[in-house]
């Protein structure tokens, strides 16, 4: 049952009101501002509308709801207003100090109820809408749940495989992750390329999954790679690790129901971080700013971890070594702006490798 509290310094009007809506409500009768106010203050159980007479002495309707809206717990309660004034002014200030409605008396027993029927019909519908959207919400919360559990699966399963296949690949990737966290959070930072923190979690979390295309791909064609010892057969079946894995996650994507952004950005750096800023790379040569930025912020955390962790010609490059080389490369392959923070953060990419 709904709570309607009626404050009128008129008995007869308190008395009249009462009479006509406590069949159907529950109806709290106050003969003044300073008493509704008190009551509004202690009460465990607040009312569900307000029906409030503008002209009292002491405290006035105005100076009651001017109250009530500062006060946190009484600022959403809808107010009506009750007045003999006839006049604009007043009905105007009513609504701008926030009634939702404006009856002027004398009203009959019949106008007062129909007008809070009205009230009380909209505060069902206003309960109703919250209650769905709240029930939405928590739709929307269980699938965002169940999509990043099925998020770090796949990238659990993944990352697991090529931990298994050879050890570099699953300790590579999570390098990988570290680095592009240090990236991603600086470019953030930068306010330049539209990224949320979400993204770049995403952006993260999904890079570890770059090379999944390697597990389709021959032992011995990855070991001489690495060794700079391979064929140009060789060469060209390693570069398809690019397309392989892009298709199966494309494959993966179609068969569930997992977050656009994430499948979207493992996508796009899976295909695309061989590519280069000149468009000589691989598989399709995209050029510039036509390769998605995930990817080229993966080229070149990618290629740091690579210069740090593959030998050539027995060596590997130390964080210095490393870090000149991607400058030396930034026209060429890598977007010189994206090189240029991961210049500005090297002391932190030097943390995470030590």
């Amino acid at each position: 049952m709904y709570r309607i509290m009626i404050v009128d310094d008129n008995m007869a009007n308190l008395i009249m009101a009462r009479k006509t809506l406590e069949e159907e409500y529950e109806v709290i009768p106050v003969s003044s501002g300073i008493s509704a106010l008190e009551c509004l203050n202690d009460m465990p159980e607040l009312p569900d509308l307000v029906l409030l007479d503008v002209d009292m002495p002491n405290v006035n309707g105005f100076q009651v709801i001017s109250e009530m809206k500062n006060i946190p717990k009484l600022v959403d309660i809808p107010i009506v207003f009750l007045t003999a004034q006839d006049d604009d002014t007043t009905e105007m200030e009513s609504y701008n100090l926030g009634a939702i409605d404006y009856i002027k008396k004398p009203y009959t027993a019949n106008l007062l109820k129909k007008r809070v029927d009205i009230q009380v019909q909209l505060l069902t519908q206003k309960r109703k809408l919250a209650e769905m959207n709240k029930s939405l919400n928590n739709l929307v919360q269980e699938k965002s749940r169940k999509n990043l559990e099925l998020q770090y699966s796949i990238v659990a399963m993944f990352v697991d495989l090529l931990t298994k296949r050879d050890g570099f690949g699953g300790d590579h990737a999570r390098r990988v992750e570290k680095y592009m966290d240090v990236l991603v959070s600086a470019m953030i930072r930068s306010g330049e390329y539209g990224l949320t923190a979400d993204d770049g979690t995403t952006i993260c979390f999904a890079s570890q999954i770059h090379d999944i295309g390697k597990l389709c791909i021959a032992d011995q064609y990855l070991n001489n790679v690495r060794v700079n010892n391979e064929s140009e057969f060789e060469r060209e079946a390693v570069k398809t690790h690019t397309t392989l894995g892009a298709d199966t996650l494309s494959k993966v994507t179609q068969l569930s129901a997992i977050d656009n952004n994430f499948m979207n950005y493992a996508y796009n750096m899976c295909r695309h971080h061989h590519e280069r800023w000149d468009g000589k790379g691989y598989p399709d040569k995209l050029e510039g700013e036509n390769i998605p930025l995930e990817a080229r912020m993966l080229s070149v955390v990618n290629t740091y971890d690579n210069l740090r962790n593959i030998a050539v010609a027995n060596k590997t490059l130390s964080h210095q070594e490393a870090m000149m080389k991607i400058k030396f490369m930034k026209f060429t392959c890598f977007d010189p702006a994206v090189v240029d923070i991961f210049l500005s953060v090297e002391s932190e990419i030097k943390s995470v490798a030590d």
